[in-house]
């Protein structure tokens, strides 16, 4: 009986660390998303737009960045704000790119290191 007890303690106690854990891979894994969008546009399309990724996401704010939730929205949002820098858009780039935007709106606070 005691043995019985003390594995559903044990296992009780290790729930909340599993769930932990893979809430804290899951924020790794957003990050690391939203860091590869700010490089992917600091190295192709910086120089095509004229300006930094930083400028870049605070053209807009969090609720208007999440309206261009489709693919095709977000090309013809990006082309209207750079339209040289369509020319080398992929379509592979525009998920971590709008995470990107997401995470640096103007409204977050949030301020990138570039």
């Amino acid at each position: 009986m005691k043995k019985i007890l003390l594995m559903t303690t044990v296992l009780l106690m290790t729930v909340p660390t599993l769930q932990a854990e893979e809430a804290t891979f899951q924020a790794a894994k957003h990050m690391q998303k939203v860091n590869f969008g700010q490089k992917i546009f600091r190295k192709k399309l910086q120089r095509r737009c004229g300006y930094t990724a930083a400028h870049w996401a605070l053209q807009h704010t969090v609720k208007e960045w999440k309206q261009f939730n489709t693919k095709e929205s977000f090309k013809e949002e990006f082309a209207h704000m750079c339209p040289k820098g369509t020319k080398v858009l992929k379509d592979k780039w525009i998920d971590s790119l709008h995470l990107f935007a997401i995470e640096y709106a103007k409204d977050t606070g949030n301020r990138p290191r570039c």
